[in-house]
């Protein structure tokens, strides 16, 4: 079926353009959603008015773009993840993940294809990441990869890697040290929620006594 674009479909055509697509495409997808019209004789007559309003519209929206590009740039945009003790993720960062992230941030939706991981994203740490956000409009963002496992287990971790938990001296955790690792932090950590429980009951206690005195 031949039709006449409306509107931009990336990357597969502009409005105004004429092209000949399959029957489902035209019936299921484009003609619906209007984004495209049977090239009719009648029809055939607006391209060139299509054409020039969809100039004006990109020249318009890629000013826009601009703007988000540049307020994305100015500062680090923080990923919280979990990784293990040497600062490895538990996976790695995703462009879906960033999109997501970049759209929370600029209030804008942000296409995860047009993100491009230079190398995966498997470390904590910064990375500077290339970002097509429309037609002509490019830019790049420092990616901060920060972990969320801080408090007591991150510094039993620490501590466990400097003082050389690992068998053989060298500093080296095996998994079940590291999982033993991460238990004796676990219960460092409700003891000090056991104690200051404890230091509330007794100041309670003392203020119950207090009251018997007077």
């Amino acid at each position: 079926m031949k039709v006449i674009f409306l509107q931009d479909v990336p990357p597969n055509a502009r409005a105004g353009d004429i092209k000949d697509v399959k029957n489902g495409y035209a019936r299921n997808f484009l003609l619906p959603r209007e984004l495209a019209t049977m090239a009719t004789g009648g029809e055939l007559k607006r391209v060139e008015g299509l054409r020039r309003d969809a100039e004006v519209r990109r020249v318009k929206e890629a000013e826009e773009w601009r703007e988000v590009a540049s307020k994305l740039a100015e500062e680090p945009v923080e990923i919280l993840v979990r990784s293990g003790p040497k600062g490895r993720l538990y996976g790695s960062v995703t462009n879906t993940m960033l999109a997501e992230r970049l759209t929370e941030v600029s209030n804008v939706a942000i296409d995860r294809r047009g993100i491009r991981f230079e190398s995966p994203v498997r470390m904590l740490g910064e990375y500077t990441v290339p970002i097509r956000y429309f037609e002509g409009v490019e830019g790049q963002i420092v990616l901060n990869v920060v972990s969320v496992d801080g408090g007591a287990e991150a510094a039993a971790m620490e501590a466990a890697m400097v003082e050389g938990v690992g068998g053989d001296g060298t500093g080296e955790m095996s998994l079940l040290e590291e999982f033993e690792a991460r238990r004796l932090a676990r219960e460092a950590r409700e003891r000090g929620e056991d104690e200051d429980g404890d230091g509330e009951s007794s100041d309670s206690n003392d203020d119950t006594e207090s009251t018997k005195e007077e």
